[in-house]
């Protein structure tokens, strides 16, 4: 199998702990390492993977893993599901038809459309389209305040802007891996001292906590209705209840027990049901998979 994944994705506990189960269970793991200096051929006959999983955000890891689906290869994420939440704009109309709460938001090339608002839509949280992490993130309490806006950082040179919510300061992410979910609670790294870029710190240690009935679904729901195997939603807990701001493909999974062998048992489900469609046909698999009528 084939894992590719960032350099500074490496040192992460649970793709460490992945790793370890996927050798104790006699799996050959072949790690590519995508970065500013590789060199990568187009491949035109499939690899020597029996399976390729990728934690990142690098276009050359993305792109080794969509060339290896192309040439059948399973993959953990699809390429197809990678591609769709990290375009913030076809996620959100994804989610909006599934019935989840989200926040309102407008995209715009040039920020100084966003003056057109209604002055009740302010105040703005502004982020660059294909930002990474709070990256970019900024203020906006009025039209006025657009002019302290940073360059959008990213490829596109697109910003998008959600409805500011009320919060206690933590953070709630929700993590997926196949039918099991967790949450957890951490302080936000952004905070807001007034208009114009947000100032970022570091925060105190996730915590874990119960995953009650509502949470659960939401985090089944997105995860569902995005494709993925593995995925984490970051939810803003309001007087109003829980907002889903985002999804993410494969995230750290901060706190999370025993991730590893959960991420590893994932993917090799994964394949274990590749093969078994292989052998027999998905015409044929399709009756025991769905159930009588």
């Amino acid at each position: 199998m084939a894992l590719i994944a960032e350099q500074r994705h490496l040192d992460n506990a649970a793709l460490a702990g992945a790793i370890a189960a996927w050798e104790a269970a006699g799996c050959r793991v072949e790690l590519v390492v995508p970065g500013r200096d590789g060199l990568f051929a187009v491949p035109d006959r499939p690899p020597q993977w029996s399976i390729a999983v990728s934690r990142g955000r690098d276009l050359a890891g993305l792109g080794l893993l969509s060339a290896a689906a192309a040439l059948g290869i399973p993959t953990v994420n699809r390429p197809q599901a990678i591609e769709l939440v990290r375009n913030k704009i076809a996620m959100q109309s994804m989610l909006a038809g599934h019935d989840l709460p989200l926040p309102r938001t407008w995209f715009a090339r040039d920020p100084h459309l966003f003056a057109g608002l209604p002055a009740d839509r302010y105040p703005l949280v502004v982020k660059p389209f294909d930002g990474d992490g709070s990256a970019g993130l900024a203020l906006l309490t009025g039209p006025r305040d657009i002019d302290l806006l940073p360059p959008p950082a990213g490829r596109h040179g697109l910003y998008l802007a959600q409805e500011y919510l009320e919060t206690d300061g933590y953070d709630i992410k929700l993590y997926g891996i196949g039918s099991r979910v967790w949450a957890v609670r951490k302080g936000s790294p952004v905070r807001f001292d007034g208009p114009g870029p947000a100032a970022v710190a570091d925060t105190v240690p996730a915590e874990l906590v119960t995953v009650d009935p509502r949470l659960r679904d939401i985090a089944l729901t997105c995860g569902r209705a995005c494709r993925l195997d593995l995925w984490g939603v970051d939810v803003a807990l309001t007087p109003a209840g829980p907002v889903v701001i985002e999804v993410n493909d494969f995230p750290t999974y901060s706190a999370v027990p025993e991730a590893g062998p959960a991420i590893a048992a994932q993917v090799l489900a994964t394949l274990r049901m590749q093969e078994i469609t292989t052998a027999m046909g998905r015409d044929n698999l399709a009756p025991i998979v769905r159930g009588p009528a």
